[in-house]
């Protein structure tokens, strides 16, 4: 069996779509905060005393987290959209969505081409099709590689960041809807939308529209989807159980049996 991970990882100071909650992690205990403590609380130390003070006691001034805690948005790092969160008249929550969703057939398309002042169009998705000799089945999660992460993430770069945000390509509406006719249950990108960057001037969210209307799945800022390219795979992607909630972080993986 092959794996391949297509998540992005979850750190502080990572892109976020604009108006969401920055991502924060920040050390909450040490081995050696919590060793100290309970060495003065028992009579005779244990091991795990013993090993969480190894490096204290060896002259070492850097402390080692034993715990952090994460702060993030539902929707910032690789993540899926819930009903919820495209429709208030839905109140599907990520939570009640059936896991089976996220366990699929899926393919891949190289979208790379494309440049940040265009859209991905039918045209564009059936000639990609036909260069693979792929098909969409119903049920299928599609992804596709744009490049634009590869090119453009960063988190200390000021000018990638912004790049990453609002410079990228995504899906037309056209797009969308084809997706649709074709009996996608899923489909995901590696770029903070799978809509256009225009559409945070526009206001125009047409694939989101579509999913709205349908109850179909995306999912965004995904990574490495250029190793899967043209592939045929099995998709596991489950999101967490979060209580109510409008979506969910994920581990998206393709799956290769021997």
């Amino acid at each position: 069996m092959r794996i391949v991970d297509l998540s992005g990882a979850i750190e502080e100071g990572q892109p976020v779509y604009p108006g969401w909650p920055k991502t924060r992690i920040w050390v909450s205990d040490t081995h050696e905060e919590v060793g100290l403590q309970w060495a003065d609380s028992v009579e005779e130390e244990t091991e795990i005393i013993e090993r969480s003070l190894q490096f204290y006691r060896a002259g070492d001034d850097e402390e080692h987290p034993i715990n952090r805690t994460i702060q993030m948005s539902e929707h910032g790092p690789t993540h899926v959209d819930s009903f919820n969160h495209l429709d208030p008249a839905n109140d599907t929550s990520v939570d009640e969505i059936p896991l089976e969703r996220f366990y699929t057939d899926g393919i891949a398309l190289d979208l790379s081409h494309k440049s940040s002042d265009e859209f991905i169009e039918v045209e564009d998705i059936e000639a990609q099709l036909e260069e693979h000799d792929l098909e969409i089945r119903e049920g299928d999660t599609v992804l596709f590689h744009t490049g634009h992460r590869q090119e453009n993430y960063g988190i200390d770069d000021v000018d990638k960041r912004r790049a990453y945000m609002f410079d990228h390509t995504g899906l037309s509406g056209e797009a969308g809807w084809f997706l649709h006719d074709h009996g996608v249950g899923n489909f995901g990108i590696d770029a903070p939308t799978v809509e256009h960057a225009s559409a945070a001037s526009t206001k125009e969210y047409p694939v989101h529209d579509m999913c709205a209307e349908h109850e179909i799945l995306h999912m965004e800022n995904l990574e490495n989807i250029d190793e899967v390219v043209g592939e045929r795979f099995q998709f596991a992607a489950f999101p967490l159980r979060i209580k109510d909630g409008t979506g969910s972080p994920l581990r998206p993986v393709a799956i290769f049996e021997d």
